[in-house]
């Protein structure tokens, strides 16, 4: 068998004017390749028509193991052997998302049409770690424009242990008032890299997003923090006039921790020079290291 050499190139999908959330259920499955993946969601199953095959990581759970319906989504860590994209992909991993992989030529879509304003999503899950590990969810609501991709809102949620399926609430943050047109939603079985563990599994089976936040729900503090320029290239300067701020924490689109920056006299200097172009994300945070208010800035190169 001929070596597929798999380099991948991240391509967003940005059509419009399409609501529905794919398979939500995870109720819609198709045979690829040599075996079945959830309809709407891409998964590492691929890896295994690789020589040398890996073992299979995305699953159709039944029986006791659904929540609802014929089927759930099962999730496992898996070891992947002569790893064909390290940058891409971690050695220890387990990870499902809405969107596709393609082998030939190669490409990973990201993501699926959205123009809501979501307060949260939904869903059902059950949690078995190996050791320490935690599996979650992340969820990024983005907007395409002739200038590139902007960041509307961002939900994480971290899940622990859990024998029985419980239901889980992931809150979204929002930093813009536009409306979306693409969601992606990330389902990690080992959601951090140090803890990763081999055989760790997570169940997860009827999503949902509820709520509506309003174009003009904004936080108060919103207007009294600024980033400038924005964008730039080797410097970022946050001005916060909020008493209570402290610090800034500067993390990438994917939750990637970048640094974290004192507060004085209401400003911080962020030297950018080594960052790579795109959009930053950054929580203005108190002595307590609650969250106050949150924004983002961009940099080119």
């Amino acid at each position: 068998m001929k070596k597929l050499l798999v380099i991948f190139v991240i391509i967003i999908s940005g059509i419009l004017n399409c609501q529905a959330q794919p398979n939500p259920g995870f109720e819609n499955w198709s045979t690829v390749y040599n075996y079945q993946s959830p309809d709407g969601w891409a998964n590492l199953n691929f890896l295994s028509i690789l020589p040398p095959p890996n073992p299979l990581s995305a699953f159709k759970a039944t029986g006791i193991d659904k929540h609802s319906g014929n089927y759930a989504l099962k999730i496992k860590t898996i070891f992947v052997s002569n790893n064909p994209a390290p940058d891409k992909i971690d050695d220890t991993v387990g990870l499902v998302f809405t969107g596709k992989i393609g082998i030939s030529p190669p490409s990973y879509k990201y993501g699926f049409p959205f123009t809501d304003r979501p307060e949260k999503l939904e869903f059902w899950s059950k949690y078995t770690p190996v050791g320490s590990d935690t599996g979650g969810v992340r969820i990024v609501l983005l907007k395409y424009t002739s200038n590139g991709r902007d960041t509307v809102a961002l939900g994480e949620l971290f899940i622990n242990s859990t024998v029985d399926y419980t239901l889980f609430q992931c809150n979204l943050t929002y930093y813009s008032n536009e409306s979306p047109d693409t969601a992606a939603i990330i389902f990690g079985s080992s959601k951090r890299k140090a803890y990763a563990r081999v055989g760790s599994t997570l169940y997860v089976d009827d999503l949902a997003f509820v709520g509506v936040v309003g174009i003009g729900d904004r936080d108060p503090y919103a207007e009294k923090v600024k980033s400038f320029p924005n964008p730039a290239t080797d410097v970022v300067n946050i001005l916060a006039q909020i008493d209570e701020a402290n610090s800034v924490k500067v993390s990438d689109v994917l939750g990637k921790p970048i640094g974290e920056y004192k507060i004085q006299n209401f400003t911080t200097k962020i030297n950018t020079s080594t960052f790579t172009k795109g959009i930053y994300l950054y929580e203005i945070r108190d002595k307590k290291d609650r969250i106050l208010t949150k924004g983002k800035f961009n940099i080119i190169k």
